[in-house]
């Protein structure tokens, strides 16, 4: 008999599996308030989902979880949950200090500038008197970037003796309030002014919102790349996106916000159209040439990959480039640790190991994936420790549903999720596989629409697919766990009484719900060494497959009644 591998699992004394499979549901952006006018899952008042919390609380089967701060590796407590840093926890079952937290050690020890990376990409450029440019994320959301991440970067290009830099900032509106992209555009020209009477020339060229100018991912929506392409590289603004009111090409973004606001002013921060910074002849100031710097100061990898595959792929087909300067490319991190994308990055990015995947197919468990385009990466890739691709091919299998375009989210707050309740309910009758994830993205992405209404609806819309998932699961004699990976649709409405489209630090709920009338555990979290978060979730999945958790993993919620 062959030796088992290292990463067996050992079966779990005094635990009867269950012979149907482990379902693991999450409720993105689903988090635990207090009730109010401005918590979009109370005012739906799902009623479905509230019979299972009461029921899972009457039997021991419930507890609240941290989703944010130093529970999923971010800084401080203040720091709130993401779908990105969620998955990695609940994939892994330990606690990696995560994107924020591994900048700013670097930035603030000083090594970020002694690297070769730094050297190779922003040292060489300014050898040769060439423009550093920077673009990304510009807001202290802390998601996908953080501003004084970017300032101490500029700082850096001037101490190694820089002349010109360039900024292409992306409007936020998602991780921080709707309409704050001026307030972040006055902090960043308040820190080029600052820069300038150092004698370096630094300027904003070019930008747009989030939403709809560069940072797609998952291949969602191409045309949202090519603007950035166009506006950032090229100075360019396509036609379609220049009316006789707004013009796309500006003096300042501060002009360009403004116009922005005043011919569409619902689309707010997020969704601002491209504009390009010219001069007074017209010229953009801020394109992109041959042996220029470029920096994508994001550190978050979902939402920059795409764009760096633009800058770096020699055979790229996705849209016509039409120019491609030979510029010096750099990631804030390596955004995808498994095909390598950037291939140069400045900060070395969470080396995430022995993932729950890894143990569970090499135990022999079959596995199932599924989840709509917006948050599929987030269930393989960030799930399987920031790895494309499957752990296991003979075991696993992996499903997406298509998502709609981003646009269309508000005004269709039910997105895919019947589709994927569809596939899920499929994939359970065959009784192929034994562990299954899913992922609900509709509380989480029309949560950040800011359309309380729309959240509303979108969370009955999930509650009736649990409807139709939980009593099958039940049926086939298995178990279901429902959680979510941050908040979001809870807190609509922050203390001042503006809209909030951000995430939250509120925990999430967290329940078995197990048809076996002999059930043999409870969950008990009073024997934890500090309050539970996502990351103690894996072992007890773990657990509830039927084996033991690897000894490095958060400790289990579960309770073995004892005999």
């Amino acid at each position: 008999m062959a030796a088992a591998t290292p990463k067996t699992l050992k079966p779990l004394v005094g635990f009867t599996p269950r012979p149907g499979p482990v379902v693991f549901i999450i409720l993105d952006g689903w988090g635990v308030d207090k009730p109010g006018k401005g918590n979009g899952i109370t005012l739906a008042d799902p009623a479905y989902y509230n019979e299972l919390v009461a029921t899972a609380k009457a039997n021991n089967m419930h507890t609240l979880v941290k989703a944010h701060g130093p529970a999923v590796g971010l800084p401080a407590d203040a720091d709130m949950g993401n779908s990105e840093v969620g998955h990695n926890a609940l994939g892994c079952g330990q606690i990696y200090s995560q994107g924020a937290k591994l900048v700013n050690e670097s930035l603030a020890s000083g090594n970020f500038f002694r690297s070769k990376n730094w050297n190779d990409v922003v040292g060489a450029a300014v050898a040769e008197g060439k423009t550093v440019h920077f673009f990304g994320l510009l807001s202290d959301g802390n998601v996908h970037s953080h501003i004084t991440q970017l300032f101490g970067m500029m700082e850096g290009v001037m101490k190694c003796g820089g002349k010109k830099i360039r900024v292409h900032p992306l409007l936020d509106g998602r991780d921080v309030a709707p309409d704050s992209g001026l307030k972040f555009i006055g902090m960043l020209e308040e820190k080029l002014e600052q820069l300038r009477a150092a004698g370096v020339d630094a300027r904003i060229g070019s930008g747009g919102g989030r939403m709809y100018v560069t940072m797609d991912r998952y291949g969602s929506d191409w045309g949202i790349v090519k603007r950035g392409w166009d506006a950032h590289v090229r100075g360019v603004v396509a036609p379609a996106d220049i009316t006789a009111d707004y013009p796309g090409y500006f003096p300042s973004a501060v002009e360009a916000i403004t116009c922005a606001r005043r011919v569409y002013p619902k689309k707010l921060d997020q969704f601002n159209p491209p504009f390009v910074i010219v001069d007074s002849t017209g010229a953009p100031i801020g394109r992109m040439v041959d042996g220029d710097a470029v920096i994508n100061f994001n550190f978050r990898g979902d939402r920059a990959v795409q764009i760096s595959k633009a800058f770096i792929d020699e055979n790229f087909t996705f849209f016509d480039r039409e120019e491609r300067p030979r510029v010096r490319y750099a990631g804030l991190l390596e955004y995808d640790t498994e095909w390598h994308i950037p291939p140069v990055f400045l900060c070395d990015p969470p080396s995430i190991h022995n993932t729950s995947s890894e143990f569970i197919t090499a135990t022999g468990i079959t596995c199932y994936a599924l989840a709509e385009t917006h948050k599929f990466g987030h269930m393989t890739f960030f799930w399987n420790g920031n790895k494309s691709g499957y752990i296991a091919p003979a075991l696993e299998l992996y499903e997406e549903v298509r998502s709609l375009p981003n646009e269309a989210t508000e005004s269709h707050p039910e997105m895919k999720a019947a589709e994927v309740t569809d596939k899920l309910i499929a994939a359970i009758e065959t009784g192929k596989y034994k562990w299954m994830r899913c992922n609900y993205a509709n509380t989480d992405m029309v949560g950040h629409t800011g359309n309380i209404p729309a959240v509303v609806e979108s969370v009955k819309v999930v509650d009736a697919q649990l409807r139709r998932v939980v009593p099958l699961v039940l049926a086939k004699k298995g178990i279901c766990v429902i959680t979510a990976d941050h908040g979001n649709a809870e807190q609509m409405i922050d203390k001042a009484g503006a809209v909030m489209t951000s995430h939250t630090c509120n925990p999430v709920d967290f329940m078995i719900i197990d048809g076996d009338p002999h059930n043999d555990f409870v969950v008990d979290t009073s024997v934890l060494p500090t309050p539970p978060g996502l990351a103690n979730l894996t072992a007890t999945y773990i657990n509830l497959l039927g084996y033991e958790a690897p000894a490095n993993y958060q400790p289990s919620f579960l309770k073995i009644k004892r005999t």
